[in-house]
């Protein structure tokens, strides 16, 4: 979908002079026209994520749908202990296999999905976690969001940034960007808590990770 400037500042919530700006000096995707350039709403939302930036909770072009916490999306999706997997292929392709979603998912293609989403850059977030996500949220057309914890059987180099191997992985899927951006916004809150990392750090059971998870959706 692709949105004017006005649009663009809206969901982004800065000025249109400052998408300008982005444009020329950190790189925010235009779409160059014989008129009025134009940014492609998928684009924008990614470039936002990669540069940790607030989307307003209106975005253009897509109705209300369902929100819901970390906790229960989590109890959709599954937590996965010891899944194997040698390097970020053969961990994700495990990830596809293993996610609790719809009968009528393609799961070779979700995996094809998520791989190239870690072409466009880690998903390793720090402290042995990463949080590979898709691109384009809507395109699995699910009808609720979910995500998925997976615990890996040994740790795997995911190129984040501080260098550490990854060894617990969350999993996002939603049927549209807001209810895609909310699950991501409360991954990141909850990585920021102590207990929760230490959970993580021991491969916690469900029952455990899902209390402390639920205790975090309420703050």
């Amino acid at each position: 979908m692709n949105l004017s400037i006005s649009d663009a500042a809206q969901l982004l919530q800065v000025s249109e002079r400052t998408i300008r700006r982005w444009v020329e000096t950190y790189g925010l995707p235009e779409r160059p026209s014989d008129g009025e350039a134009t940014y492609g709403r998928d684009e924008l939302i990614e470039w936002a994520d990669q540069h940790s930036l607030r989307l307003a909770r209106d975005v253009p072009g897509e109705e209300d749908g369902p929100q819901i916490g970390l906790a229960e999306a989590i109890s959709i999706g599954g937590v996965h202990h010891d899944v194997p997997g040698e390097d970020v292929e053969t961990a994700l392709h495990a990830v596809a296999q293993r996610l609790l979603l719809p009968d009528l998912v393609d799961r070779e293609f979700f995996w094809q999905v998520l791989l190239a989403r870690e072409d466009l850059g880690s998903t390793g977030v720090g402290d042995g976690v990463a949080v590979p996500h898709l691109r384009r949220p809507l395109v699995l057309h699910v009808d609720s969001p979910l995500a998925g914890l997976f615990f890996l059987d040994q740790p795997v180099d995911w190129a984040a940034l501080d260098g550490k191997p990854v060894d617990a992985l969350f999993v996002v899927v939603s049927p549209g960007v807001r209810a895609h951006l909310h699950l991501l916004s409360r991954i990141s809150f909850a990585l920021r808590d102590e207990a929760l990392r230490h959970l993580l750090a021991d491969h916690a059971g469900q029952q455990t990770l899902l209390a402390r998870l639920a205790e975090l959706d309420r703050r």
